[in-house]
């Protein structure tokens, strides 16, 4: 019985979602912290560290000496640099229910992306938006650079 439940468990992680609305808040983890970086939540703002869960409507922030680097869910990778403020705007990972989306907004700074499983099963659903214009991501790697101010 214990092989049995131990098998269903490894078959529930392997087969998971992960979805704001979902499974809970969690849509990623913070992997790599440098320098001054945090979570915008809301109102509040908690120093970012690794593995810290990141959540749907986030606003992750660096300093002029940070970089932070988070891993969603289905494996996306972000990577930002100094001075740069990035919204997770919209999330979903539901393989079962062939329903994926990814809407990010990077409001100013550096950042690298490199697409999950969602860019690579459905990649126009995927999309970054910048102050300037949007970005439907058909490739599985690139980087932007948004100057302060541009949106305003």
């Amino acid at each position: 019985m214990a092989r049995y439940l131990t098998g269903f468990l490894v078959f529930l992680l392997l087969t998971g979602t992960v979805s704001a609305q979902d499974t809970g808040p969690a849509i990623g983890t913070i992997k790599v912290v440098s320098g001054d970086a945090s979570v915008q939540r809301g109102d509040s703002v908690t120093p970012a560290s690794e593995g810290l869960d990141v959540q749907h409507r986030d606003i992750l922030l660096t300093g002029p000496n940070g970089a932070l680097g988070v891993t969603l869910g289905d494996g996306t990778l972000i990577s930002l640099g100094p001075n740069s403020r990035f919204e997770l705007a919209e999330f979903e990972f539901a393989p079962q229910r062939n329903s994926f989306s990814f809407f990010g907004k990077i409001l100013e700074g550096t950042m690298v992306y490199q697409s999950g499983r969602i860019g690579h099963i459905a990649p126009e659903k995927t999309r970054i938006e910048t102050p300037l214009s949007v970005i439907a991501v058909r490739g599985t790697r690139f980087a932007v650079r948004v100057p302060a101010g541009a949106g305003n």
